[in-house]
């Protein structure tokens, strides 16, 4: 399954969370901005590579996900539990777009691409993989992250 959604993306993050969740989005810390996500149950933030603006995300749901995209300038993998109604979220705090998934475990990557800088949305590219083993990971990080030898796995509702 591949599904391309248009969103307008604000405070520097892209969301994806269970849509029964009562706060969905995540505090983020000093170190959770240095190495590029925030997570908890049911509710990761990814650190985008512009602030603001109309993105392009292609959804991906398949059994093994394939090399990081020889494109992608920052690439990171989290686990995340699609609930039992299927039902989540991908956007930001201005905008979400719903989907169902099918539900249970995966490893979800989310790869971010060079900024365009032209009237282009910015692309990113999430990939929920079935049969993976979900687990933290930086695979790719660009200058602007700083990722340490621990991944803080953790995080707070932002309320």
């Amino acid at each position: 399954m591949v599904t391309t959604i248009h969103f307008d993306l604000s405070y520097g993050q892209l969301s994806v969370f269970a849509s029964s969740l009562k706060d969905p989005y995540n505090d983020w810390t000093e170190q959770h901005s240095s190495q590029g996500f925030t997570w908890r149950p049911g509710s990761v933030s990814f650190r985008s590579m512009v602030e603001a603006g109309q993105h392009a995300a292609e959804i991906h749901v398949v059994n093994h996900a394939a090399p990081v995209h020889p494109d992608a300038v920052r690439a990171v993998e989290v686990p995340f539990e699609v609930p039992a109604d299927g039902a989540i979220e991908v956007g930001s705090i201005s905008e979400t777009i719903p989907l169902k998934l099918p539900p249970g475990s995966f490893l979800l990557r989310c790869e971010f691409f060079q900024p365009s800088g032209t009237n282009e949305d910015e692309r990113v590219r999430l990939t929920f993989a079935k049969k993976d083993t979900p687990r933290f990971a930086v695979v790719r990080a660009d200058p602007e992250l700083s990722v340490g030898n621990e991944l803080l796995t953790t995080a707070r509702p932002a309320i």
